[in-house]
């Protein structure tokens, strides 16, 4: 891979990403997106009801709040945990299918 000298300082112009708890703030979404949507695809619409619910509170309840309204309980590791393992399997199914293709 090469990185053009424009690319390379891409870094310096996202200052946002340095910027009080940015990257913690991004990794709970994306914990919390992962768990809600492998909820909505296991149990469909009672995890669809709980997520109206989350979108219906808007800011009126803190983040564990409104996790705990969709179900998913963000005081323990269990869904950071559980969500590196289910990008871990797309990741291993995109190499698997990597190798079919290179074949």
């Amino acid at each position: 891979m090469e990185i053009s000298d424009d690319a390379a300082r891409t870094w310096m112009r996202q200052p946002h990403y340095y910027m009080g708890l940015y990257s913690y703030t991004y990794s709970a979404g994306l914990t919390v997106a992962t768990e809600v949507c492998k909820r909505i695809e296991a149990e469909g619409a009672p995890a669809v009801e709980d997520w109206k619910k989350v979108l219906a509170a808007g800011s009126t309840l803190d983040p564990i709040g409104l996790a705990k309204l969709a179900g998913i309980d963000i005081t323990t590791d269990e869904p950071l945990l559980d969500t590196i393992a289910y990008i871990g399997e797309i990741i291993a199914e995109l190499e698997r299918l990597t190798e079919e293709l290179d074949g």
